[in-house]
């Protein structure tokens, strides 16, 4: 009778067991995760400057262990210090403890009445976070869930820097360690490559990071522009050495000059394609044609037009206007594409 109890005992745990992980199974679905997100969002109020509403779900496991963090947008009437939805997320993430590369996939759910990918700045800094490896999935949908563009970061981040996912130290290592390729001579790649490498001197607060960043661009009159990076004791207020190259920029297209090529160089002469900030600015304000110069982790080096950085980004601005932007999704069977080069969104 004893035994007969034991077998019959551990047969009702057994499945129990398989219950409860078939039901994990189920609400660990797209579905449910992106059910959770939306949730989420129509709780919130909408932020302050843009009545615009983001909610990032990062799972790590089970929804029903509560194995998950969330982070929704904040905003600041200085719209630089805004912080995105994905990064609020990863803040938690880090208070959660969780060991690198636990994140399974961000979801992400917004206002809009398509699914929006993350912007330049959540691209570059999930994909640098331990958290994450390059092929972690972002799934994001629209508030119905009925559209919804499945990608991941590497697809979301193309080109990303060699450096994107190594400490201060192993950078300069790693630099130091590779063999890079160099543009041909007497070409405008290789005139843009010399005068930012050189104008990375400049870059002179190593005692905030060691790696000094210069930009240059070769315009199709010949003449150059350089800037550098600008660090900031709080490493967010740093100016961006592509976007200060801005006015030079916007005053000869104006004059009927167009950019050639650009080259972000560090002092040990890697090139990099433009960082979060650099990309979003050639992108959304018409230099998506420009081509730009960068190293991959192999220390080969790439021409690329900087539209082809910010692929998946939505043709839209102003969600209360009801626009509906074009946008490739890959849950309805087509294939989504980079943008192209000649326009100043994806299509």
């Amino acid at each position: 009778m004893r035994t007969t109890t034991v077998l019959a005992a551990g047969a009702g745990a057994g499945a129990a067991v398989l219950a409860i992980r078939q039901l994990e199974r189920w609400y660990d679905r797209d579905d449910c995760w992106l059910a959770l997100a939306d949730r989420i969002r129509r709780s919130l109020p909408p932020p302050p400057q843009s009545s615009f509403r983001v909610v990032a779900v990062v799972a790590l496991g089970s929804r029903l262990r509560g194995e998950y963090v969330a982070g929704t947008n904040i905003e600041a009437s200085n719209l630089h210090n805004s912080v995105c939805a994905e990064r609020v997320a990863f803040g938690a993430l880090q208070l959660y403890g969780a060991p690198p590369g636990a994140v399974r996939c961000i979801y992400i759910v917004t206002d809009a009445p398509q699914p929006i990918s993350p912007g330049s700045l959540c691209r570059e800094f999930m994909y640098s976070s331990p958290f994450c490896e390059p092929s972690t999935r972002v799934l994001s949908a629209t508030p119905d869930l009925g559209q919804r563009l499945d990608v991941t970061l590497a697809e979301l981040l193309p080109h990303a820097s060699p450096y994107a996912r190594l400490g201060a130290a192993d950078q300069r290592t790693w630099a130091k360690a590779t063999t890079l390729q160099t543009p041909t001579s007497g070409t405008a790649a290789a005139t843009a490559y010399a005068a930012a490498k050189s104008a990375s001197s400049d870059d002179h607060r190593d005692d905030l990071h060691p790696t000094r960043y210069g930009v240059a661009c070769v315009f199709d009159d010949g003449t150059v522009a350089m800037a550098v990076q600008l660090k900031a004791l709080e490493y967010g207020c740093s100016l961006d050495p592509v976007g200060q190259l801005a006015p030079q920029l916007a005053g000869k297209r104006r004059e009927g000059v167009r950019a050639v090529v650009i080259a972000l160089v560090d002092d040990l002469g890697v090139a990099h394609a433009p960082f979060a900030a650099g990309r979003a600015f050639l992108a959304e304000h018409g230099f998506g044609a420009v081509n730009v110069l960068c190293h991959d982790t192999e220390g080969s080096l790439h021409v690329v037009a900087a539209l082809a950085l910010m692929p998946f980004v939505p043709d839209f601005t102003d969600h209360l206007r009801e626009t509906i932007p074009k946008s490739p999704t890959r849950s309805t069977g087509r294939k989504t594409s980079p943008a192209s080069s000649t326009s100043g969104y994806a299509s």
